[in-house]
């Protein structure tokens, strides 16, 4: 089953979404919140005996407002439960990675005792060059990013 069709399911089955709030409500009027184990909002509704579907309130709340699904869709303040709206773009796979807090992109090169830095763009690495602090490297990494990652 396509997302699209979990969606017009779900809208089916009385599920509506209030977009200034960002609640999503069930059948009898009740507040979605099943969160999952990434933290998202997690809707889920029978289609059969034994049989069910499983959406995300992010990717119903786009489909319910905007009657498409999109490539992947980016909580703009980063919570992932704030499906208002105001908080959802839609973006490709590679903008929604540069939202990671985790990837520092400048790494210590043992053989130079040297900084590199370096930042990914249309999958292709550009080296931002050697330096001689950590400092240094994540300010020039820090600016890249600023540079290429703009949404």
């Amino acid at each position: 089953m396509t997302r699209e069709e979990k969606c017009k399911l779900a809208i089916k089955r009385g599920y509506t979404y209030n977009s200034e709030t960002g609640i999503i409500y069930n059948k009898l009027g009740k507040i979605v919140n099943n969160i999952n184990k990434d933290g998202y909002i997690r809707i889920a509704t029978t289609i059969s005996f034994k049989k069910g579907i499983v959406l995300v309130g992010h990717q119903f709340a786009w489909y319910y407002m905007y009657k498409e699904c999109v490539e992947q869709i980016d909580h703009v303040n980063g919570i992932r439960d704030d499906n208002r709206i105001c908080n959802l773009r839609s973006v490709t796979h590679q903008q929604n990675t540069w939202n990671r807090t985790n990837v520092k992109g400048y790494s210590l090169r043992k053989n130079t005792n040297k900084w590199r830095s370096t930042i990914e763009l249309n999958k292709k690495k550009i080296h931002l060059g050697d330096f001689n602090s950590e400092f240094e490297a994540r300010n020039a990494y820090l600016e890249a990013k600023k540079k290429y990652h703009v949404i």
